[in-house]
């Protein structure tokens, strides 16, 4: 299985890019994945948030497991998110792809597309700060599958 995450917007703050690019190494020991920045909206009205997903879907959802981030979805301890992960790889799943709101949150079309919407968290977090948090879950999630002990 290869994972992808896709962030709205970029992430300028060098500590979360070199947050990011930490965790994205330490997942390529276990299995491919790519992270992708997509030009965020110009504003949170509607039609922008539809414009930027529509693009995203485009060019970068072909994925077999679409996972959209949002704070009223699905909340997970580490270990159910490891079991998730883990099901989609003995079912032959090929990819997953994580997508995560700019600035002014997730297109409805992105929810409704989505196989699951996941939460890190009830609190709203920055675009930036939830994509740090999630490589470091699927991190967390790789070593909770190989029974390494970084989880404990």
């Amino acid at each position: 299985m290869k994972l992808q995450v896709l962030g709205i917007g970029k992430v300028r703050e060098a500590f979360y890019r070199d947050g990011v690019n930490e965790y994205a190494g330490r997942i390529q020991h276990y299995l491919p994945v790519k992270v992708i920045e997509v030009a965020k909206e110009r504003s949170g009205a509607a039609r922008d948030l539809e414009d930027a997903y529509s693009k995203v879907r485009k060019d970068h959802l072909k994925a077999s497991v679409r996972v959209a981030l949002d704070r009223t979805g699905r909340a997970m301890s580490s270990e159910k998110l490891a079991a998730w992960l883990e099901n989609a790889m003995v079912n032959g799943e090929s990819m997953a792809s994580f997508v995560i709101g700019g600035p002014h949150g997730l297109a409805p079309g992105a929810l409704e597309d989505s196989g699951l919407a996941l939460s890190l968290s009830t609190l709203t977090l920055p675009h930036h700060m939830a994509r740090l948090l999630l490589m470091e879950q699927l991190y967390r999630a790789m070593t909770i599958i190989r029974g390494e002990p970084y989880h404990k």
